[in-house]
């Protein structure tokens, strides 16, 4: 019983070693673009229900710490950021690759970057983010749906233009965030 638990949970990310790029000129880039602005959309409307139109009922998004959010987890975590946000500066999702798992499953590795002010420590301040990961789409009903959220790689972090630690939480008293020390060199 449990061999088919897992085989059932494994199985739509079962030809994940079949996947293959999709090239540029393919019409699924231009689908995914689409559900992208729709998440941007969303965010600068701060509408929730159109920025989780895209999400699969059952997504997953894993954590920098290893944590699995299931959708309600991620989503009341979107809404408490919303709320935070007090303006939208810009957002992007530019697709870097796109690898397809089977007919129904599609793979994008995505740089996100986004501005806005925020919130924090009571302070409005400026936040500045941009990541890299990996976005699992499923085919469904003839549109694409985001399921899975994971292999985060965050690039420079900055909040009132000082670059800070995206694996620690903020402190307004540390110094600069400086990974490879070539402010000491």
């Amino acid at each position: 019983m449990i061999l088919i638990a897992a085989a059932m949970f494994l199985l739509p990310f079962a030809g994940a070693s079949e996947c293959r790029p999709v090239p540029k000129t393919d019409a699924r880039w231009e689908a995914l673009d689409r559900q992208y602005a729709t998440i941007e959309i969303g965010t600068f409307k701060k509408d929730p229900k159109l920025l989780f139109s895209v999400y699969s009922s059952d997504f997953e998004a894993h954590q920098f710490n290893g944590e699995v959010w299931k959708f309600n987890q991620s989503a009341a975590y979107s809404m408490a950021g919303m709320d935070q946000v007090k303006e939208n500066i810009s957002l992007s999702n530019t697709i870097l690759s796109l690898s397809a798992c089977g007919p129904r499953i599609l793979v994008a590795t995505v740089l996100q970057q986004w501005s806005r002010k925020q919130m924090s420590h009571g302070k409005e301040r400026l936040y500045q983010t941009t990541t890299v990961q990996d976005e699992t789409w499923v085919r469904s009903d003839g549109r694409w749906l985001r399921k899975r959220v994971d292999n985060e790689r965050p690039g420079a972090w900055l909040i009132d233009l000082k670059r800070i630690d995206p694996f620690k939480p903020f402190d307004p008293d540390a110094p600069d965030y400086d990974p490879h020390k070539t402010k000491s060199r």
